[in-house]
């Protein structure tokens, strides 16, 4: 009996080790929490547009992927660096390259009805209508919210680290038309692949990506990118003078 005795209490303790180590390995029976939903396309689209809508100010960049679009004024656009500030300044810096300068920076400046431009760094600020103001980026993020609605066969596509943030990727389609609104002399019937990466956190936009001819005389596969941050912080723009 003594032997047998033995026996179970060695094997009552090792199921007893068991047990603890199978509850050790499973949390001790706490189940894991449930993850966060994903979130569908309108509700990204939804959120990104409340976020557009609300920003007072932002910093962008455009940039001109293949250096092959519609030239600035007889030059060769690379960039455009610029700042917003609701509801209708801007503060652009244009980067191109002239034929006969090399690199120059053109400035513009917009304050509701007015703009002013600097044909180089250093120059003098001159008055600038409108009209001709290639980019309309006053009041970029309802012009941006208005493009929303606009894209077709638009659907989530994963996600994608951006500048260091996680975010969703959108991939969809338009008509070049459909663009007047943020390049303001846009022609029509082009199609345009349009791609935007959204902070998957807070789905504040990030990136847009517009490949096919805005212009009629632009290159092919001509791409533009435009990457938005900075949002919200201070930003005071003024017309020169």
């Amino acid at each position: 009996m003594g032997a047998f005795s033995f026996i179970r209490r060695g094997l009552a303790i090792t199921i007893l080790a068991l047990g603890l180590l199978l509850l050790a390995a499973t949390g001790c029976g706490v189940p894991d929490p449930t993850p966060e939903p994903e979130l569908t396309l309108d509700e990204v689209l939804e959120r990104t547009s409340d976020h557009l809508l609300s920003f007072q100010t932002a910093q962008f960049q455009m940039i001109d992927e293949m250096e092959s679009g519609r030239k600035f004024f007889e030059q060769t656009l690379k960039s455009v660096d610029g700042k917003v500030q609701a509801p209708d300044r801007t503060d652009l810096l244009v980067n191109v390259e002239s034929p006969v300068l090399g690199f120059v920076q053109i400035g513009i400046i917009a304050v509701g009805d007015s703009a002013m431009m600097q044909f180089a760094s250093g120059a003098p600020w001159n008055p600038l209508p409108l009209d001709q103001v290639p980019f309309n980026f006053s009041g970029l993020g309802m012009t941006l919210s208005d493009l929303l609605p606009k894209i077709q066969n638009i659907e989530l596509t994963g996600r994608e680290t951006v500048n260091g943030i996680e975010t969703i990727r959108i991939d969809g389609d338009l008509v070049s038309e459909d663009l007047k609104n943020l390049i303001t002399s846009a022609d029509s019937g082009h199609p345009i692949d349009l791609t935007v990466w959204v902070d998957a956190e807070d789905q504040s936009l990030r990136q847009i990506r517009i490949v096919g001819n805005v212009f009629n005389d632009d290159g092919p596969g001509t791409s533009r990118l435009i990457i938005l941050s900075e949002y919200d912080e201070p930003v005071d723009i003024q017309l020169p003078g």
